[in-house]
């Protein structure tokens, strides 16, 4: 009731409220160094204050009839109810005097962490959008692109390993033709660095003794990050009719199956002409979480077997695009060229994305990740929208 009083007292005054505390246990990482130091400092004074408190406290309650009743006998040496009292009150002042001196340093740094808290879980939307594009433009767009960011980081071998589709039957499909427009558009393009396809063809060869996996039974693994690049396209559709939808272009690490440079482009599947319209992507991070999530070291996530499979893909997206956050590739590799099983390992928690409500003209998925052994988090909305083009002037 207080708090609430309090929050309208400042939204009278025409001022903005002040964010809401934060446990002390959390206020510590919030600090910067020199602030953390003094907030021990103090955090251990404040203690210390109360300790004395709460000892003369005890020592204040002692009943006088038990005092008197074991007190000496005259000549002896021994503190009077009195006496007690007096040391008693002397113990509780220098504890509340500490306590005092403590304190302007503790709501200070409080304070100071909750602005802090409340910036970093503010919410945060990740956006893009997407013009229509041409079939043959968009493969050799999203090709030239994927080709240059490989080249900069290093590889010098990529291996193509094929596609996969997910039209509006739902079924999951592994197009050839459109394999074969992707290794064209690559070659158009002179890069040497595309390996032909093994003889075996392609296959996920799970590692053995935690070593490295293999794209096929005649295929070394890679020995090191960086030195061979596995690339795959992905296209689902995304407009209740035709067949308008998403072209995603992956590249990932072969020794380390981590996702690591995505495409994206609006299209249609084999058509000449550039698809009525354009597409909106936005997520809604209520509380930062992918920043934070950054923040917090490296992080590799997969996909709960639940997630829609369009959702998936977005993610995976933006996880790679507009964070730090990585992405396990083994499962899409299996998905794409089989083989397997895929496993879980260095995975340390899960998307999950579900059909949410949406307004008329998008889609909307409720997104939470789950940690490995622990609690889903909730984190926000994923909306998808394909806008009418303009009317005609």
């Amino acid at each position: 009731m207080y708090a609430f009083l309090a929050s309208l007292i400042f939204i009278a005054a025409g001022e903005v409220a002040p964010p809401p505390a934060i446990p002390d246990a959390e206020v510590g990482r919030y600090l910067k160094s020199n602030e953390l130091a003094e907030w021990n400092s103090a955090t251990r004074a404040h203690s210390a204050g109360e300790t004395r408190v709460k000892t003369g406290q005890s020592i204040m309650k002692i009943s006088v009839d038990t005092l008197l009743a074991n007190a000496p006998k005259a000549g002896s040496i021994s503190e009077t109810p009195e006496q007690v009292k007096i040391r008693a009150q002397k113990i509780i002042d220098e504890g509340n005097a500490q306590i005092q001196q403590a304190l302007p340093s503790l709501v200070r740094l409080r304070a100071v962490a909750a602005v802090r808290a409340a910036e970093k879980t503010k919410p945060v939307t990740f956006a893009a959008d997407f013009a229509p594009t041409a079939w043959n433009v968009a493969v050799s767009q999203s090709v030239v692109r994927l080709q240059k960011q490989a080249r900069d980081l290093g590889y010098a071998k990529v291996h193509f390993i094929g596609s996969i589709s997910l039209l509006g039957d739902g079924k999951l499909n592994r197009p050839a033709d459109m394999t074969a427009d992707i290794r064209t558009a690559w070659a158009r393009a002179d890069d040497k660095s595309l390996a032909a396809v093994p003889a075996e063809g392609y296959s996920y060869i799970p590692p053995i003794d935690k070593g490295t996996p293999s794209l096929s039974k005649g295929l070394k693994p890679a020995t090191a990050p960086k030195q061979v690049a596995v690339v795959w396209a992905e296209y689902y559709v995304v407009a209740a009719e035709g067949e308008r939808g998403l072209l995603f272009l992956r590249l990932a690490d072969a020794q380390t199956m981590r996702l690591i440079a995505s495409e994206v482009a609006f299209t249609e599947h084999g058509v000449a002409a550039a698809p009525a319209g354009s597409c909106q992507v936005a997520l809604r991070d209520d509380r930062s979480f992918l920043p934070r999530l950054s923040e917090a070291g490296d992080w590799v996530l997969g996909f709960d077997r639940a997630s829609h499979p369009l959702a998936s893909a977005l993610l995976a997206h933006l996880s790679v695009t507009r964070s730090r956050l990585g992405i396990a590739a083994a499962p899409y590799v299996v998905i794409v060229a089989g083989g397997g099983p895929a496993g879980s390992d260095g995975v340390r928690a899960k998307w999950l994305a579900v059909t949410d409500t949406a307004p008329a003209g998008s889609i909307a998925f409720k997104v939470s990740s789950i940690p490995t052994g622990g609690q889903g988090i909730d984190v926000g909305q994923l909306t998808l929208a394909i806008a009418s083009p303009a009317p005609a002037k």
